[in-house]
């Protein structure tokens, strides 16, 4: 696993969080069963680097004064212009226990005709930390327009439990955009078969 390095944080020398940032740092929170609640710190560049290597529902390695921490990051506080990490929480896991988490849907290919839309851009799931999977990719080679992937069509890793009703609509294929009256109803028919899928399972969830 990533492993990342993090200094304690004195909350007695009055160094605001801005100040903290100024100096490189990223000001987080580490909490679980074995630590309570830790104010902690890791460098920003590090914290970066890790992300780009990895999703944030892959656990990782937090060493906080010589001990070393499973953990996954629960929240992200992002910058709204420049989307640079404000504030981090980190919390502890145990690699033996399954755990909730969601998983980003990803495409690949091309339709033969029209363009794939996501539906849903994750999918929540539980199983152990070292089975996550790092994303769930889907060939849109061949489809057509008006065509669907359904949950159930997902290619889920075993072990791996998905807590989505298996007709739930997670990629849908639209007509292109165009000024021709076909190509607008042809996307109103995609977009139909979509809504009508789902429907039910909306329906089934207020019960």
């Amino acid at each position: 696993m990533v492993a990342i390095k993090a200094e304690v944080r004195n909350t007695q020398d009055n160094m605001t969080a801005k100040a903290i940032r100024r100096a490189g740092w990223v000001p987080a929170v580490l909490y679980g069963t074995d630590v309570g609640n830790k104010e902690v710190k890791v460098l920003a560049l590090e914290l970066d680097q890790a992300l780009r290597e990895q999703n944030t529902n892959i656990p990782f390695t937090l060493q906080v004064e010589g001990k070393k921490y499973d953990v996954m990051v629960y929240e992200l506080q992002r910058h709204p212009v420049q989307g640079r990490i404000l504030h981090a929480d980190f919390k502890q896991i145990n690699m033996k226990e399954k755990i909730h988490t969601s998983v980003p849907v990803t495409m690949t290919g091309d339709p033969e005709l029209g363009v794939a839309t996501l539906v849903r851009h994750s999918v929540e799931i539980s199983c152990l930390p070292t089975d996550i999977p790092a994303t769930l990719s889907v060939d849109t080679d061949g489809l057509h327009i008006g065509d669907v992937i359904l949950v159930e069509d997902l290619q889920i890793p075993p072990n791996v439990e998905v807590h989505l009703d298996g007709l739930e609509v997670v990629i849908s294929v639209l007509a292109p955009k165009a000024k021709s009256d076909e190509s607008i109803e042809a996307q109103q028919s995609a977009m139909e078969v979509a809504e009508q899928a789902n429907a039910p399972i909306a329906e089934a969830k207020k019960v």
